[in-house]
């Protein structure tokens, strides 16, 4: 069996620009997204065990099967010549805003590295985890993936030439306490980058 974890995350400065290149600060936070994975002999099945907000595992479905074909892919396995069960659970809530999608992605990156036995670097975690994360936000920025694999606080600036992104490991003199509240309302993050990008594009100033 493979297991892998992943963190959450919160935003605190940059949110929804950091996609567009503005520069943003990302801190991983004590919670994770845990993946089981245990070879099957047909499929590729998911059981979620999450605590979610209501609505969330029902919006995200598709996308999760989406995310987990583009694991698969930018691993260089076809999804069609495997077969596993995915257990996905950990402290790490279901809610919109704290970067579920990535800390699983990473965490079921990590399981299917280790039941498969393929040696993996985080710096390569962290690029498949991008590509998972497609399926979910559309265009992401990378700061949610990069904060579920390697932790910490991180200054974080996407190239927008498509080369390597500007990860910067940050420390602070006293620990911060942050408060997170749910709205319990679950949001489509794709929809909302697009709204973004089109607000970019109708008002540039």
């Amino acid at each position: 069996m493979g297991k892998g974890s992943g963190f959450g995350k919160v935003i605190l400065f940059g949110e929804h620009f950091v996609v567009h290149g503005v520069p943003g600060i990302v801190s991983a936070i004590d919670a994770t997204n845990d993946a089981e994975v245990k070879k099957t002999a047909k499929g590729i099945t998911v059981n979620d065990v999450r605590k979610t907000a209501k609505g969330y595992a029902e919006e995200k479905r598709l996308q999760q099967l989406e995310s987990i074909d583009r694991i698969l892919r930018a691993m260089s396995i076809e999804p069609k010549t495997v077969a596993f069960d995915i257990l996905l659970g950990g402290t790490l809530p279901g809610f919109s805003g704290l970067g579920a999608s990535a800390a699983s992605s990473v965490a079921i990156t990590r399981g299917i590295a280790q039941e498969f036995g393929i040696k993996l670097t985080d710096e390569r975690i962290n690029e498949i985890a991008y590509e998972a994360e497609k399926a979910y936000a559309g265009t992401p920025s990378g700061i949610d993936n990069t904060a579920a694999t390697f932790g910490g606080l991180l200054w974080f600036k996407k190239s927008m030439k498509g080369d390597k992104n500007t990860i910067e490991k940050l420390h602070i003199r006293k620990p911060v306490e942050i408060v997170i509240g749910s709205t319990n309302v679950v949001a489509n993050t794709k929809a909302m980058v697009e709204g973004v990008a089109e607000r970019k594009r109708n008002h540039p100033e």
